[in-house]
Order: structure tokens, then C-alpha cells, then sequence
């Protein structure tokens, strides 16, 4: 079951929500550009268990090189207003395709609304199935 089934049967609000920064907290080790066989494997494992692996570093405790700390960067977060849900027990496969959608252009508009303001003017949000 989904999260937006459950946000339609129980009618709870759906709020978008924006952190810039999370990217830049870790980097890839690994280059995982599209066509990449790293991109390919990754692919394989997600259809297979649900999610794709990486291969992330940071920094160290004591050096900034190489690690699994975190990069000490701003993370600013961005509220959007409430999707107003409905209540519907057995909500149809078209409902929540519309609530998703709904949801991914709130998360766009918010993104495009915010990210001059933290330094990300020329970049676009890309959404990832």
C-alpha cells in the first residue's frame, strides 16, 4: 500500500516540504552518470530489492579528506502550503495518480519559488522513478 492511499483514506494533508543543501552533505564515490554501468547495476538492484545502492563519502573526525561525517553545509528547509485530501476508503487508481501529481508539481513550484535564494538559480528539480 502506498503512502497516498493512506493519505486518502485517512484524509490526511499532504504538506511539500524542500531541504537545499541534503545533496551536498555526501559525495559519490562512484560516478553514476546515465548509461554508466554503475547506473545500470544500480538500476538491476532497484528493481530487484526496492532501492538502489550507493557509494557515499564525507568527511573524517579529524580530517576533511575522506570519511562518513557529514560536509558541514547549510541545509535550509522550504514549507509549502497543504494539499487538502479528501477522505476516500477505496480511492481509485486515477485518484491517486491526480494526488501524485498534484504533490510533484507543488514540490517543482516550491523548488523553482526558493532556490534563488539559496544559491541554486540555474538548477532544475528532476524527479527519479
Amino acid at each position: 500500500m502506498t503512502r497516498h492511499v493512506l493519505l486518502l483514506r485517512f484524509s490526511a494533508n499532504l504538506v511539500p516540504v524542500y531541504s537545499f543543501g541534503e545533496n551536498d552533505i555526501y559525495h559519490l564515490v562512484l560516478d553514476n552518470e546515465p548509461g554508466s554501468r554503475v547506473r545500470k547495476f544500480q538500476r538491476a538492484w532497484q528493481k530487484l530489492f526496492g532501492f538502489a545502492p550507493i557509494i557515499f563519502a564525507g568527511r573524517g573526525l579529524f580530517n576533511y579528506n575522506f570519511g562518513m561525517v557529514p560536509y558541514r553545509v547549510p541545509i535550509n528547509t522550504v514549507v509549502g502550503k497543504p494539499i487538502i485530501v479528501e477522505k476516500d476508503p477505496s480511492p481509485s487508481q486515477e485518484k491517486i495518480d491526480n494526488l501524485h501529481e498534484r504533490y510533484m508539481k507543488e514540490l517543482r513550484t516550491l523548488f523553482d519559488d526558493h532556490k534563488g535564494k539559496y544559491g541554486y538559480g540555474e538548477q532544475k528539480i528532476e524527479f527519479i522513478e
